[in-house]
């Protein structure tokens, strides 16, 4: 090793040679175990596979908030032309090369469109007027031409930057960190704008006749949570393994800082969504909350407001949180839980609130959120059932199973760090304010 390798650590702490095919045989054979499990537990609850399906695809959506962010922030370090995430950007940029597995994850959602998406009725989109004029966006060919489009654009955007970043550790070239820094700009817009529009795909088009303006980008602060909350949990895994010894203090700190302003920032899209829709008082708008008001997800959504912001808000606006690896990891696993949990609070009742007889049950009326018919109660509750978790965990383990599989497999024999980073130094020698 020469000098400068000398300084960033031991071949063995720079590459994951011994470490990285163990853990693709084990989170590859996980991930398929837990989804034939996660299938056939589906099959036993004879409902269509819809409790499989709308499993699934919150796990899809949470692994694909997972890679999209990560983009983001790779995207991110070279616009604004960052040092500190020098020491890290290697775990974003092999993240962020997910999508063409994340595209395969996405065929079993394809084949059960007809199970979890409403607009796929012809009869349904004839009920109302706003329906049938929403045809054209809501079309079946349409839907799978722009995921395509959507997870393609992705594809290439992420897969240019990681080769351009890897073939810089071979040749040193700086004009390959100049061609990178000069195609942030357009490709982190184009980034930000897919994550908005996976927003309406995913999650406002369970819902059709739903409208709100904010959907889109509190979706996309989601995603934008997700990978800035896993950051720390994952860098502070290597680093007991060995890996990435020069990361220290000051990259954790800059790491909890990203972590607690989007924190604040999902939580101010969140609130002005609310607020927005309540003041309105639009009956196409209120039926978002309408639904997760009811029963059981009136308590989810009090959870997400407490668990997702106040809490965490508190634990990290101190300095000293930030700058202690093993704190702020416990606040990353903490978002990360949470944020699922919005994802989930999102995605469930949307499908299942939506049937007939949930719609059709008679209302109290001094408790106008309670459901008073039995049947009704059962659709209610019916994704908050011990199986049902169960199968929701297993798609989680299942699909994060294959993803992580792939993340290590393109770790491997690949260097942690950008060793001819012209930056690099000022990486190491960085001081957070």
């Amino acid at each position: 090793m020469s000098d400068k390798n000398i300084v960033l650590g031991t071949r063995e702490q720079i590459y994951m040679e011994r470490m990285a095919p163990k853990i693709v045989k084990f989170a590859g054979a996980t991930g398929i175990v837990a989804l034939i499990l996660a299938a056939l537990l589906g099959l036993g609850l004879h409902d269509h596979m819809k409790q499989f399906l709308c499993s699934y695809l919150t796990a899809w959506v949470f692994f694909f908030a997972l890679a999209v962010s990560a983009l983001w922030f790779v995207l991110a370090h070279h616009l604004f032309k960052a040092a500190w995430s020098n020491v890290i950007r290697r775990i974003g940029e092999a993240i962020s090369n997910n999508f063409i597995i994340l595209a395969i994850l996405f065929i079993p959602i394809l084949i059960g469109m007809k199970v979890i998406f409403p607009w796929t009725s012809h009869a349904y989109m004839m009920s109302t007027v706003s329906l049938r004029h929403k045809q054209l966006f809501y079309n079946t060919p349409f839907y799978i031409a722009r995921v395509v489009v959507y997870l393609g654009v992705l594809a290439g955007i992420s897969i240019y930057y990681r080769r351009m970043s890897l073939a810089q550790d071979q040749d040193g070239q700086v004009s390959r960190l100049v061609r990178m820094q000069k195609h942030s700009g357009w490709c982190f817009l184009v980034v930000c704008w897919i994550m908005n529009l996976f927003g309406v795909d995913l999650v406002m088009s369970l819902q059709p006749q739903w409208l709100s303006y904010a959907e889109p980008l509190y979706f996309a602060s989601g995603c934008a949570v997700t990978f800035l909350a896993a950051l720390p949990v994952i860098t502070r895994g290597f680093q007991k393994q060995g890996f990435l010894p020069v990361v220290n203090k000051e990259h954790y700190h800059d790491m909890g800082k990203w972590l607690l302003a989007f924190v604040m920032f999902w939580a101010y899209i969140c609130f002005a969504q609310y607020i927005l829709i309540w003041y309105a008082n639009v009956p196409k708008e209120t039926a978002f909350f309408e639904f997760r008001e009811i029963g059981p997800w009136a308590a989810i959504s009090i959870a997400l407001i407490v668990g997702h912001f106040f809490i965490p808000f508190l634990g990290l606006i101190s300095r000293w949180p930030k700058r202690r690896p093993s704190t702020l990891v416990f606040w990353g696993v903490w978002v990360l839980v949470f944020q699922y949990l919005d994802f989930f609070w999102q995605i469930q009742p949307a499908v299942y609130l939506q049937s007939h007889k949930v719609l059709s049950a008679p209302i109290n009326g001094l408790d106008p959120y309670r459901l008073i018919g039995a049947a009704a109660e059962k659709m209610v509750w019916l994704p908050l059932h011990p199986l049902s978790i169960i199968i929701s965990l297993l798609c989680v383990i299942g699909v994060g199973g294959v993803f992580t599989a792939h993340t290590f497999y393109l770790l491997a024999n690949k260097s942690l760090l950008p060793l001819r980073d012209p930056r690099l130094p000022e990486a190491l020698a960085v001081e957070s304010a």
